[in-house]
């Protein structure tokens, strides 16, 4: 046997095994993933390798570890020669192996951004360099979270990239300390460079699709919407939270659209099946309604960013919502 054939013939054992104890994945009764009974049919047709490894470490427990083994299988898929004796896959099948695999993929790592839907709760304060009262971003950030925030969001939109990104870097060890999470307003490279929990995205920002491509799988994407009939669109797009708003009128940020009011906000509850994120002129003596209206997470700027005592004012916040009902 040549070198390249014994290679292949240790390539497939590889793919054989991983795709084995994927496919013995079990998820909960609430996650649908549709590509473990097409990869169990694939199996069907798949010779077993001459020499299997005898090992057995069990089903794969999580979503995680069931695409830790899609991943090693789609890598040895790669390397696998075309044309070698040693590959008993013909290439109708390999590709079918290989559109499986991707689908498995995308729907894993939903799963496993779904497990971390629990984070999108409390306070969640927008980080704008802007809107410090010209304080230290970092200071205001530490003491949201000192404060009690759950959630942070780097919004940049006007310095330098490599500036920012020793900002997000700083935020992102702030996060970590404080078991809070950092989210990246559009920047997709920023956020993939220092980890954080994922991105935020408008309605005209980079696609959900397209950010996929950069983020780690268990790095969420968040996308603003203004409109009823866009938090059904953004979910579908892939977002795995949804913002609404502005509840309030506020001066912040012009979106160029007039205050929601809470009524709506019932409403975004009502059509949305993922994290709701309450955002718009909300401060702690408004938010009490946005809370009981069903919103998991309320997202602020000026009302911790412009106040004299950030950390007093967050703390007043959660406090709040808290009272209210919510989860901090």
């Amino acid at each position: 046997m040549s070198i390249n054939a014994h290679d292949d013939q240790s390539h497939y054992q590889v793919i054989f095994h991983c795709l084995e104890a994927a496919s013995k994945f079990a998820p909960s009764a609430d996650v649908k993933i549709p590509g473990l009974q097409d990869l169990r049919e694939v199996l069907l047709a798949m010779p077993a390798p001459s020499a299997l490894a005898d090992v057995d470490d069990g089903p794969p427990v999580t979503p995680a570890d069931a695409l830790a083994l899609v991943d090693i299988a789609n890598s040895n898929l790669s390397l696998l020669g075309e044309s070698s004796s040693a590959n008993p896959l013909g290439w109708e099948t390999v590709v079918n192996v290989s559109h499986i695999l991707e689908s498995l993929t995308w729907q894993l790592g939903s799963a496993i951004r779904r497990e971390k839907a629990g984070l999108v709760r409390g306070l969640y304060v927008i980080i704008d360099p802007l809107v410090t009262g010209g304080r230290d971003p970092l200071d205001i950030a530490q003491a949201a979270v000192r404060g009690g925030a759950r959630m942070l969001q780097l919004r940049d939109k006007d310095r330098d990239k490599g500036e920012s990104l020793l900002l997000a870097a700083s935020l992102q060890k702030l996060c970590q300390e404080f078991d809070a999470s950092l989210i990246i307003n559009d920047h997709a490279d920023v956020a993939a460079i220092v980890g954080s929990a994922g991105i935020h995205v408008g309605q005209t920002d980079l696609p959900v699709a397209e950010a996929r491509k950069v983020l780690a799988y268990d790095q969420v994407v968040g996308r603003s919407n203004h409109e009823i009939e866009e938090l059904p669109d953004s979910e579908e797009m892939g977002a795995d939270h949804v913002a609404f708003g502005p509840i309030y009128p506020t001066g912040t940020k012009d979106v160029g659209y007039g205050p929601q009011g809470i009524n709506r906000l019932i409403l975004a509850r009502e059509a949305s099946k993922t994290p709701l994120v309450a955002i718009g002129g909300i401060n702690a003596g408004n938010a009490s309604p946005v809370v009981e209206a069903g919103a998991d997470a309320i997202c602020v700027t000026a009302a911790v960013g412009a106040a004299p005592d950030p950390e007093a004012a967050a703390a007043r916040l959660v406090k709040v919502i808290e009272d209210a009902g919510g989860r901090v």
